[in-house]
């Protein structure tokens, strides 16, 4: 029924720890596609082998080169058999039952889309205290979703939806955004619940702004980097789309450009300038200034540029 897609890189045995958290040996559950991005971590071939062992539905895809989450996310969820597809990062904790919610709630309502809360937590016993449900749908799906800025790994979709989406934009590192603006373009009717479901569990050294060496939210830089190109690439790929959504993506990438360079050396009065631009009529300064913005990510140094 569900096939569950994982991408993984040196979580060591926090893997093993999501994958409890998955009910693994629940009968919706037709797969766990675990998806290895060439990790380093020497206890790695062990541990794989430890998990296929110890629960038969689990699947490795084993990689000899490191190509960054987003594509194998793709490559997990074009091999995936199950009817619906569940995607969430594989150091986080799924609450106990959410996919039966999740797909008793689809299929009740017909919708082929789903996204519910991801959250940040010290204390795993905080998992317990969030039971309530609200249900909220639409389907003008891609305005709802850049509306209520839904872009969280937490996401159950159906097969063919992801199949017609064609997944997320491998050029990039990032999956997150991409994957949720394609399947917002296609979808024809989503459900959102502000349930806490999947839980980020912090350390006793993180907060909830700042994190530890380890996750890739730290590296703002990175964040910014695709966040601008998922905007750019969506819109390339979709000129038609609605001037209420691209004014939305246009604001949050004029947004993500002043963010990367308020505060740096490179700042100038102009960067100021696109700002008030940005927050007064978007669309305009998109179609002036978007050509410099593209130079100016593209010459950053600490990012990940991903070319297949």
């Amino acid at each position: 029924m569900i096939s569950i897609v994982l991408t993984h890189f040196n979580k060591g045995l926090l893997l093993n720890r999501t994958i409890e958290s998955l009910q693994p040996w629940d009968d919706i559950v037709h797969e766990i596609i675990v998806v290895d991005d060439h990790s380093s971590d020497p206890e790695w071939i062990k541990n794989a082998e430890h998990i296929v062992h110890t629960y038969p539905k689990i699947k490795v895809i084993q990689n000899t080169e490191n190509k960054g989450p987003a594509i194998r996310l793709n490559q997990g969820g074009f091999a995936a058999t199950g009817d619906y597809l569940f995607f969430m990062d594989s150091d986080d904790v799924l609450a106990p039952n959410r996919l039966h919610v999740f797909l008793n709630e689809m299929q009740k309502q017909q919708a082929d889309l789903s996204y519910a809360k991801k959250v940040k937590i010290h204390d795993l016993n905080e998992i317990q205290k969030h039971t309530t449900t609200v249900w909220e749908s639409s389907t003008n799906v891609l305005n709802y979703m850049l509306k209520n800025n839904i872009m969280q790994m937490c996401v159950m979709c159906t097969r063919a939806l992801f199949l017609k989406a064609g997944g997320c934009n491998e050029h990039l590192f990032i999956q997150d955004e991409s994957l949720a603006l394609n399947l917002g373009k296609h979808s024809k009717k989503i459900i959102s619940t502000e349930l806490h479901s999947v839980f980020v569990i912090l350390d006793n050294k993180e907060t909830k702004r700042a994190r530890g060496e380890n996750r890739l939210s730290r590296h703002l830089e990175q964040q910014h980097f695709d966040m601008f190109f998922t905007i750019h690439d969506f819109l390339n790929n979709y000129p038609e789309i609605d001037p209420e959504n691209k004014t939305i993506l246009v604001k949050k990438a004029l947004s993500t450009y002043w963010k990367s360079i308020r505060k740096t050396p490179q700042q100038r009065f102009s960067d100021v300038l696109i700002y008030l631009g940005s927050r007064m009529n978007p669309l305009k300064t998109w179609d002036k200034h978007h050509q410099h913005l593209i130079k100016y990510f593209n010459q950053l140094d600490h990012v990940r540029k991903i070319s297949k």
